[in-house]
């Protein structure tokens, strides 16, 4: 399980959209990557066209990523089954290292395409981990002048706006390179993976370091206990 996007400020982000759009052309109003012929050379040019935009606008890649059977038989049947799927699991690692790295006088406003099935849990994660009175006590989980980093968090309708199509992107690009490397597929993703000069934001987690934050808890302090983690260095 991946999730990912990209970061930047406003100004970043009005720069970006433009450019997005151009490259995408006037038959296509928003990139689903699920829907893109394969076959076609015009596919391999699009995405090497589209690849580098976040890079011209000086966007920052962000990630979390994890391998459900992991660590799935240790929830499996118990209360935690739900909370610790993939997705969720994904999100307090990724959100942390963000707000680690963001000066301390900015804020953060995040911006997801909707997930149905996991909104809630979502919700409750970033109230748990991300809000919670042991993450206000970190420094960086709060500006300067005291307020949390964290300003706001939302869900958007798929194809409801362009600047969600890199992340699209970004996260079929990561799950390619990991699971299928020799592929076409992610042959021809590779652009979007060169933003940020190949680097970014997040953490990829390995077996044992998911087994081990997930033993040594339980469903409400497994994010607290990760977010302690995390303020000491994390992976």
């Amino acid at each position: 399980m991946f999730l990912g996007g990209f970061l930047g400020t406003e100004e970043q982000w009005i720069a970006f959209v433009p450019k997005w759009r151009e490259a995408l052309g006037p038959q296509r109003p928003f990139l689903h990557m699920n829907r893109l012929r394969w076959k076609k050379e015009s596919t391999r040019r699009l995405l090497e066209k589209l690849g580098s935009i976040p890079d011209e606008c000086n966007l920052t890649p962000i990630m979390g990523g994890l391998r459900y059977r992991d660590y799935e038989d240790l929830v499996i049947g118990t209360p935690e089954e739900r909370l610790l799927r993939g997705y969720v699991a994904c999100i307090a690692p990724m959100v942390i290292q963000i707000l680690r790295v963001i000066p301390n006088n900015e804020r953060l406003e995040l911006v997801f395409e909707e997930q149905r099935e996991y909104q809630h849990y979502a919700n409750m994660a970033f109230q748990i981990s991300i809000l919670d009175t042991a993450c206000r006590q970190q420094p960086w989980a709060v500006t300067s002048d005291g307020k949390p980093k964290l300003a706001k968090w939302s869900f958007v309708p798929k194809g409801s706006t362009v600047m969600t199509d890199p992340a699209d992107y970004f996260v079929f690009a990561l799950r390619q390179s990991y699971v299928y490397p020799k592929s076409k597929k992610a042959q021809w993703c590779k652009p979007i993976l060169q933003s940020g000069k190949g680097e970014g934001i997040g953490v990829i987690m390995k077996r044992d370091m998911i087994r081990n934050i997930i033993t040594s808890t339980q469903t409400i302090a497994y994010h607290k206990t990760l977010a302690q983690w995390l303020s000491r260095g994390g992976p």
